[in-house]
C-alpha cells in the first residue's frame, strides 16, 4: 500500500534543496577565482566551476518547468560565465533560493511530465513524475556533482569541509554509528 506524501513533507524537501544551495554558495564564496575556475586535475573533466554551473543549470530548469508541469533537464543554458566568474555563480544560486520559496507548501504529489535524452539520435523520452520525487532528485545529483568537487578540492589541497558532497543518509548513518561506539 502506498502512503501520500503530508504536504509538510514538500517544505522539508525544499529546506533540504536550499540547504544544499547554501551549503554551495558558501563553498564558492570562500574559493579564490583561479581555483573555481581552474581546469580539473589528471584528465578529470570539468572543474569546480563547470560542475556548478551543471548543478545549477538543473535547479533552473526544474524552476522553468513545474508550473507548466513539464520538465526538461537537457534544454539546460550552460551559460560559461557561471563556470568562470564566481561573483557571477553566487548571485545565481540567491536568485534560485528566493525562487525556491514559491514552492513551501505546494502539493507534493503534483504530476509533472519530465523530458530526458536517452544518448540516441532523436531519442528523447518523457516520463511521469512528482513535485517531490523531482526535489529528492534534486537533491541527489547535487550531492553526487558536489562530491566531485570535493574531490578536485582535495586533490589540490583544499578541504571543502567534512559533510560537503555527503548524502544526508550518509551523515546520519555516521552520526548514528558514532553515538553506538559510545
Amino acid at each position: 500500500m502506498t502512503r501520500r506524501m503530508p504536504k509538510r513533507s514538500i517544505d522539508q524537501l525544499v529546506a533540504g534543496n536550499l540547504a544544499f544551495l547554501s551549503q554551495g554558495h558558501e563553498l564558492i564564496r570562500r574559493l579564490a577565482d583561479e581555483l573555481y575556475s581552474a581546469p580539473p586535475p589528471g584528465g578529470l573533466r570539468g572543474g569546480i566551476g563547470a560542475h556548478f554551473r551543471h548543478v545549477l543549470d538543473h535547479y533552473e530548469c526544474f524552476l522553468a518547468g513545474w508550473r507548466e508541469a513539464r520538465i526538461d533537464y537537457d534544454r539546460r543554458e550552460r551559460d560559461p560565465r557561471t563556470e568562470t566568474e564566481r561573483p557571477y555563480a553566487l548571485d545565481k544560486i540567491a536568485s534560485l533560493r528566493d525562487a525556491f520559496e514559491c514552492l513551501l507548501g505546494a502539493d507534493p504529489e503534483r504530476a509533472l511530465d519530465v523530458v530526458v535524452d536517452c544518448g540516441e539520435p532523436g531519442e528523447r523520452f518523457e516520463s511521469r513524475s512528482t513535485l517531490a520525487r523531482e526535489l529528492q532528485f534534486l537533491v541527489s545529483h547535487t550531492v553526487h556533482h558536489y562530491a566531485v568537487i570535493a574531490l578536485i578540492l582535495r586533490a589540490r589541497g583544499v578541504e571543502p569541509g567534512a559533510e560537503f558532497g555527503v548524502a544526508p543518509s550518509t551523515l546520519k548513518y555516521e552520526q548514528g554509528t558514532k553515538a553506538c561506539a559510545r
